[in-house]
């Protein structure tokens, strides 16, 4: 068997490969064993593997900051979210990418103004309007404010996809007597699900991890998602590390889940992304 060359630029790609593999996996493992540590043992050696792997931090953890409860609103905010946006989206996706509406190029315009807005700057008139309302401590209103920050980046990627599906499958749902919803429910959204797991991933990580809004909206405990309950293990007098990182442990495995069960739909959206480009 021939020997294979090592080029510049394979040993480069290796050596990057290996700069990224460290810093991502790195991060988590040192997490995870932390969370079996006391704070002393973590800052004694890093790199040192705990006495015992014992659940004392990840209890502490439960009964302190309720962490089940806390990921457990994240979940239903993150599913309520994704399921408005994705369904306002792909109608409105659909109709864009195959009918002429007068007006329809000014919303386009529109959502692309509204993607160039950073999210900080809305944080000011989002409390206001929320406030004015009274609706503050309110998951399903914090739901339909996650659906509209992500609904113009969703719109277009729906849209996009929607405009490399043959016309003819439409019409021939039509010519069988289907409407412009059963077409849109029947045929574009089972050839669309990898555009949707997509959508659906992103959309995910950054409700799931989402701080600013759900701090100022959110201060009853019983309703605080993850990403605000882990700001309560950081007191006046200092935070409590082990069981911060035991909450970080637990607030990472929906992630994973979600991510392992839709990664096919996402790994087949980029690979036909590929063959169409």
């Amino acid at each position: 068997m021939k020997k294979r060359k090592i080029t510049p630029g394979g040993l480069i790609y290796a050596c990057a490969a290996g700069i990224w593999l460290i810093t991502t996996i790195f991060p988590l493992y040192f997490a995870i064993l932390s969370s079996f540590k006391d704070d002393q043992t973590i800052f004694a050696d890093f790199f040192a593997l705990p006495q015992r792997f014992g659940l004392d931090n990840y209890i502490s953890a439960e009964k302190m900051v309720h962490i089940l409860r806390a990921t457990a609103n994240s979940l239903l905010l993150s599913a309520g979210s994704i399921c408005l946006m994705l369904g306002v989206s792909i109608m409105g996706a659909y109709v864009t990418a195959r009918k002429r509406i007068p007006g329809s190029e000014g919303v386009t315009l529109f959502l692309i103004a509204a993607m160039m807005i950073p999210i900080q700057s809305a944080i000011v008139p989002i409390v206001q309007m929320v406030s004015a309302i009274g609706q503050r401590n309110n998951l399903f209103v914090l739901m339909i404010i996650y659906a509209g920050i992500n609904l113009s980046m969703v719109f277009f990627i729906l849209k996009g996809y929607i405009e490399g599906i043959p016309k003819e499958l439409d019409e021939a749902a039509m010519i069988d007597g289907a409407s412009l919803f059963q077409t849109l429910l029947r045929v574009i959204v089972p050839v669309a699900k990898p555009a949707l797991s997509t959508c659906a991933i992103t959309s995910f990580l950054f409700i799931y991890n989402e701080l600013p809004i759900a701090n100022v909206l959110i201060t009853k405990p019983q309703l605080k998602p993850i990403s605000v309950a882990l700001l309560n293990l950081k007191g006046d007098f200092g935070t409590l590390y082990a069981v911060s990182f035991a909450s970080i442990v637990i607030s990472i495995i929906p992630t994973v889940v979600f991510y392992l069960i839709a990664q096919e739909k996402v790994e087949s959206s980029i690979c036909s992304g590929v063959v169409k480009g």
